[in-house]
């Protein structure tokens, strides 16, 4: 009974801490210093990126610190930020 009791809680904990999680998305402008700057809604906003954050591609996974050194500036992007800190993000590639 325990077991199904802290099972229980630990997924309620999963489910709630993702619903303060917010979707912000906009342009990527810059990355450094650990933190990422992006226009939204035609207003510079900069996030802290959490170190701990992965990000997978192609079976293989990657720090999302490491990922922003790829975009370019003016490239679509989607960033789940927790707290004003990224905790992930997703690139839209652009239409050929």
């Amino acid at each position: 009974m325990f077991r199904k009791f802290f099972a229980a809680a630990v997924a309620l904990a999963l489910v709630v801490g993702g619903l303060f999680a917010d979707e912000v998305k906009g342009v990527f402008k810059k990355y450094e210093d650990g933190k990422v700057t992006v226009e939204v809604d035609g207003k510079e906003k900069t996030y802290k990126v959490s170190t701990d954050a992965k990000v997978k591609f192609k079976d293989k996974e990657f720090a999302l610190t490491d990922s922003f050194k790829r975009y370019k500036d003016g490239a679509k992007i989607t960033l789940t930020v927790d707290k004003d800190v990224v905790t992930a993000a997703k690139g839209e590639r652009p239409a050929k």
